[in-house]
């Protein structure tokens, strides 16, 4: 097995990545809650423990045990240093905190009509979204990232065109969701066809816009983490200040893939990726440049 992840250690990690997520899921996705297999049903505190599980068990257990296998101690280390990488150019805070988020959430305003609706006054709201956004940290982003783009997008460029690189990483990325469209308490919007395609969309046209911020702060998985978590909580927050859940994945989806196209035609579809001087077996020992 070891032998195995030195030889193909991006293969082994996606595959992982499924298995550890899929089957730490199992109890949730398998249950009443989900495909009504297992003959039990789960209570919501149970449902999030499980989620934890699934979160911790895929990409980010995932991440740890390759590059442990492969990089040894120093490339364990370096992409735990990635974790807490917190030093980068303003702009780069700019769009994981603001644009990412507005991409996310205005195209509801501007294509749905949706109108702010500030139950219980502003200072509420203000304080429950504030809230929240650290709390959906824990959602996925701090879970996932160390995976998604400390570990293989650093590979998937090296060995492909940075944009292929990123729709390739998008669509891994979104397939992995697939059991939790089969529960009842996952939040993302599935109630028909076209919602899947617009959900598919949206976590692509992410990829996109976040190799663009993990390349261009020099591999912080830190900002990564924040872009990602600006994805959720926006969706969230857009459900707050109107007053009603948010039913459609398409405005979300095409904001992000309006960031996306500005991203790939600002970046000539390099996406901020600079070659390391590092071999192709070993890529992430150079953090792309700024």
């Amino acid at each position: 097995m070891i032998a195995l992840i030195r030889l193909r250690p991006l293969t082994v990690f996606f595959v992982l990545a499924y298995l550890g997520s899929w089957v730490l899921w199992s109890p949730w996705w398998l249950s009443q809650n989900g495909v009504g297999i297992l003959p039990f049903e789960l209570p919501f505190t149970a449902v999030a423990g499980v989620n934890q599980l699934g979160l911790f068990a895929g990409p980010f257990a995932s991440a740890l045990l390759v590059t442990r296998i492969t990089e040894g101690r120093d490339g364990l280390n370096q992409l735990l240093r990635r974790m807490v990488q917190w030093r980068a150019r303003p702009f780069w805070y700019v769009l994981a905190l603001v644009l990412i988020p507005a991409a996310t959430g205005l195209c509801y305003f501007l294509l749905l009509g949706k109108t702010l609706v500030l139950e219980g006054g502003i200072r509420p709201v203000l304080g429950l979204l504030a809230t929240t956004y650290l709390t959906y940290l824990l959602g996925g982003p701090v879970q996932e990232e160390p995976g998604w783009r400390g570990f293989a997008l650093p590979r998937l460029q090296a060995r492909l065109l940075p944009l292929v690189a990123a729709l390739v990483l998008g669509v891994i990325h979104c397939f992995w969701h697939a059991p939790l469209f089969l529960t009842s308490e996952w939040d993302t919007v599935r109630h028909e066809p076209s919602q899947f395609l617009a959900y598919l969309v949206l976590v692509v046209s992410m990829s996109v816009v976040m190799s663009w911020l993990f390349n261009g702060t020099r591999g912080s998985v830190l900002l990564a983490v924040l872009g990602h978590n600006g994805v959720n909580w926006a969706l969230f927050a857009v459900g707050t200040v109107t007053g009603q859940t948010v039913e459609n994945n398409w405005p979300a989806a095409l904001g992000l893939a309006v960031l996306a196209m500005v991203t790939i035609a600002a970046t000539k579809g390099r996406l901020g990726y600079r070659p390391s001087h590092a071999s192709k077996d070993k890529p992430p020992n150079g953090v792309p440049a700024e």
